[in-house]
């Protein structure tokens, strides 16, 4: 894994406020922090302090190691994609995905069940 440096943090911080159209000073006042802090670390090079990178993951719903290293343990990047959608989701959309996804594996052990008793 490389190492953790400011830049790249500030980096996917940014990148990752720009996807959700929110800003740093959105991101500041949860931190708890002035939002020439996120600058700060840009400019000196310097990682957040670790209570600070685990609000950073808290609230863009990530690890650690992504706010860090821009990786997730064991996960993908599609999987990032569909995690930081469905964050955007209404409770609504939420309700239809999941009546959705219910009848997709309701079908697949209906499939499974259908395999097995021609086995």
């Amino acid at each position: 894994m490389a190492e953790a440096n400011g830049l790249m943090i500030v980096q996917r911080i940014d990148d990752e406020l720009k996807y959700r159209g929110e800003t740093r000073v959105n991101l500041a006042k949860f931190l708890g922090i002035k939002p020439q802090n996120i600058s700060a670390w840009s400019a000196r090079g310097t990682v957040p302090a670790g209570d600070i990178c685990l609000k950073i993951a808290e609230y863009f719903g990530v690890s650690v190691e992504w706010v860090l290293y821009g990786e997730e343990p064991g996960s993908t990047k599609e999987e990032h994609w569909l995690i930081s959608q469905w964050k955007q989701l209404s409770d609504e959309q939420k309700n239809n995905i999941k009546l959705l996804l219910n009848g997709w594996e309701s079908a697949r052990n209906q499939d499974e069940k259908n395999s097995s008793s021609q086995a």
